[in-house]
């Protein structure tokens, strides 16, 4: 159950910071000390809440069954 729920806050800590970086509008962002296209950091994040809400997905199917 812990880590179910850990996979939904990654997932509502990627949709925040997605929302967040079309918000402020910049052609380049900061990610882990280098600076790098806006849209790469957006789609990194995109993966990272698709991966994590598939995982929380199947662990809740899991625990259905």
């Amino acid at each position: 159950m812990r880590n179910k729920n850990l996979n939904l806050f990654i997932v509502a800590f990627a949709v925040i910071t997605i929302i967040a970086n079309f918000v402020q509008n910049t052609p380049k962002s900061d990610l882990f000390g280098f600076v790098v296209n806006s849209w790469f950091v957006r789609i990194l994040w995109l993966l990272i809440g698709l991966v994590s809400y598939k995982r929380y997905k199947d662990k809740k199917e899991e625990e259905a069954n």
